[in-house]
């Protein structure tokens, strides 16, 4: 296991593979295991150094004291401090839903930094529930009591009997139960209690910054999902206002990308990073 301190943050990450470097950032209640135990780290290592973080209140990473820096400003300035920590002038950075919500927002400040980014199921905009403030206010609310008062399995369980938008993918698949169980294994290292003070803080912010994705300057693919309806609509602005993108959605698949198709989602991105050469 590796750690890089940072301030008042002990973040924990997962390396594997040598080359040129892609940061990974995970999605809400994940950590870097969506990319290291799925499968789809294992194979772009096969041509690229590969780094996952565990982003503030996510999986074995941990912050002494009151401020947390669950904000998504704070969190971009997190990716270059690591960056920096790890010796990078350049690098690739994946993105999976929060992590893309981040990634994209970096790309608009630093690009210069990035040889491309990778977007899987995200948007722009961290409000994803696309509601107004008060309705979303509510909506972010119901979900963090959800961390807070239940456990890892009582959540995957209960996500088993109604899947939600975000598991949608995973409930229509053959392999159902061998992916909730997967889903609870990716789950089960966070602790829900900093994970719904996350949730109050970060998904709040309805703007796209339109003009934002306009500066991005360096190569982007954007990765939707057929079923992955939440993400599907800011995909396409992304893929609207992003100057040097491919966008690409899977079929037959919702938000979980990594745990429902790991194998198409890695030779996805393996043939983009072999077009940037």
């Amino acid at each position: 296991m590796a750690y890089f301190q940072h301030n008042n943050v002990n973040f924990h990450y997962q390396e594997i593979g040598s080359g040129e470097a892609i940061i990974a950032l995970h999605g809400l209640s994940q950590h870097s295991a969506y990319w290291m135990d799925t499968g789809v780290a294992k194979e772009l290592a096969k041509t690229h150094r590969v780094i996952a973080l565990d982003l503030r209140a996510h999986g074995l990473t941990t912050i002494e004291g009151p401020d947390k820096g669950y904000d998504i400003q704070t969190m971009q300035a997190d990716i270059t401090a690591f960056a920096d920590h790890l010796g990078l002038d350049k690098f690739h950075l994946l993105g999976h839903s929060t992590g893309g919500m981040i990634s994209v927002r970096y790309a608009m400040q630093h690009s210069e930094r990035l040889v491309s980014l990778l977007l899987t199921n995200c948007g722009s905009n961290t409000n994803f529930s696309n509601k107004d403030p008060v309705t979303n206010a509510a909506a972010m609310e119901f979900l963090a009591a959800g961390f807070e008062n239940f456990s890892w399995s009582q959540i995957v369980a209960a996500l088993n009997i109604n899947s939600g938008p975000l598991f949608a993918g995973v409930a229509a698949a053959p392999n159902k139960d061998e992916l909730f169980s997967k889903a609870l294994q990716l789950m089960s290292a966070g602790n829900g209690k900093s994970i719904a003070m996350f949730v109050r803080s970060f998904y709040d912010d309805p703007d796209p910054y339109i003009s934002g994705l306009e500066s991005i300057q360096c190569p982007t693919l954007i990765i939707s999902a057929e079923l992955d309806w939440y993400f599907a609509e800011a995909s396409k602005l992304m893929a609207q206002h992003i100057p040097n993108n491919q966008h690409i959605e899977g079929k037959s698949m919702g938000h979980m990308s990594a745990l429902e198709a790991p194998q198409w989602l890695s030779q996805t991105l393996i043939k983009f990073l072999n077009q940037l050469k």
